[in-house]
């Protein structure tokens, strides 16, 4: 009788391996995301805080559990000057971080990867800088270390292109109308039994902080409102719609979520 054979691994040899170097990192300077450049070297290492949480009646194996998390990016990177002998202006940012104390030693960055791997993070930080000699031949480098200062949080990538706000309005439990208010500005209100994209959309451009043709409906009320901003609200992070006195109906519900984000390239 032959002997069954071992169930085998998928073959690999298809597959292209992704590159170390293959990661963007920017730094907040006066609220605005600049680049670090002449980077050489990256590692943003997640550890954890272990404790032992087995007992008398688990049997004899541990039970480690996570009671922290903590995160830490080491950056290194090559001093470069540009073409007027200035240097780069995150690397300085971070160089000048790396000698004050408390916040004003603390950095926001953001880091992600560049291929098609999902890994894309920002957290806040505090910045240690260490300069790096050489011999003759040596040339000017670096290291960053930016000590995360509580969580780090995931995020979308920055694409190459802005993207625009998506929100969605559902009525889950019909009142007999409602309202719609961005900042200090509110629809009058809204008749359930009369609404559709087009009265809707009407509603929306309405208000002053939208304005007309900077939004589009499309849904009915029992599928639920996708609305999109575009035209002069391209690419921006509009407020999300506030529903407001919600009339009639038992135990009415309208919701709106944030489908996506707007922003702008980059």
């Amino acid at each position: 009788m032959t002997a069954p054979q071992p169930l085998l691994p998928p073959d690999t040899s298809n597959l292209d391996a992704t590159l170390a170097r293959n990661w963007a990192v920017r730094v907040k300077i006066n609220g605005v995301w600049t680049w670090i450049k002449g980077i050489n070297s990256f590692d943003a290492p997640i550890s954890d805080s272990l404790q032992e949480a087995g007992d008398y009646h688990s049997g004899a194996w541990g039970a480690q559990i996570s009671t922290e998390k903590a995160w830490v990016a080491t950056i290194g990177v090559g001093r470069k000057l540009d073409p007027t002998k200035a240097p780069d202006p995150g690397v300085e940012y971070l160089r000048a971080k790396g000698v004050e104390v408390g916040g004003d030693g603390m950095a926001e960055i953001q880091w992600w990867r560049t291929d098609g791997l999902p890994d894309a993070y920002q957290g806040r930080g505090t910045v240690n800088f260490t300069s790096a000699g050489g011999d003759k031949t040596g040339l000017q480098g670096g290291t960053i270390t930016i000590t995360g200062y509580g969580k780090l949080n995931s995020i979308e990538k920055p694409t190459a292109v802005a993207v625009n706000e998506v929100q969605r309005l559902d009525i889950l439990s019909a009142p007999t109308s409602f309202k719609l208010k961005v900042l200090a500005a509110e629809t009058s209100a809204l008749t359930v039994s009369s609404l559709d994209a087009a009265a809707l959309q009407t509603a929306i451009t309405g208000l002053a902080p939208i304005g007309s043709g900077n939004a589009t409906v499309a849904g009915s009320n029992a599928a639920g409102y996708v609305i999109t901003f575009g035209g002069a609200l391209a690419g921006v992070d509009v407020p999300t719609l506030q529903v407001t006195t919600l009339v009639g109906g038992t135990d009415p519900v309208v919701t709106v979520t944030v489908v996506t984000q707007g922003h702008p390239a980059g």
